[in-house]
């Protein structure tokens, strides 16, 4: 049986299939659970610890929550040996809507800084794109690079020709 997921405004924001599944609020799979911890369906990396029906960051703060149970918070949690991959279920029917619950609790130690959708990815290594991009100037005799443009991630790198790569010109 699917349980609801709230995040600290009320609003539905997934599902969860206990001891086994996360699903975001329009029921694509996004996360497994394994011995009480989280982990990305898409990275595989550990997300944050799953105790009963709630779901919290490394932090030990809560991003999502079921008002079935009691929620608590906690110190950080030691992070977990990583685990296998769990096959990717097939995608449940849509539950029929919950009643949203009135209000979240507050905690001493505060909710989550992610949004259900932030958290399931916070952990996913950053993309890294690199575009390269050469120079040229050609006088009537030889062709001379002048400099290589490196971007990584929004930060460019400009080196002279002595270091650039062999891009068939010569």
């Amino acid at each position: 049986m699917l349980t609801p997921l709230f995040s600290y405004g009320c609003e539905l924001v997934g599902w969860m299939l206990p001891q086994k599944f996360l699903f975001d609020a329009e029921m694509a799979y996004v996360a497994f659970i394994t011995n009480g911890h989280a982990w990305s369906a898409r990275s595989g990396q550990w997300i944050g610890p799953v105790v009963g029906s709630h779901v919290f960051d490394v932090d030990g703060r809560p991003v999502a929550w079921n008002p079935a149970a009691p929620l608590r918070g906690f110190g950080r949690p030691l992070r977990p040996v990583n685990v296998v991959r769990a096959v990717s279920p097939v995608r449940p029917a849509r539950p029929v809507s919950p009643l949203r619950p009135l209000t979240a609790p507050d905690l001493p130690g505060g909710w989550s800084q992610f949004s259900y959708a932030e958290w399931l990815v916070s952990s996913d290594p950053k993309p890294v794109e690199i575009v390269e991009e050469v120079v040229v100037v050609e006088t009537v005799d030889e062709v001379a690079v002048v400099a290589v443009v490196a971007v990584d991630a929004g930060e460019a790198d400009v080196r002279d020709g002595s270091e650039a790569p062999d891009h068939g010109v010569k």
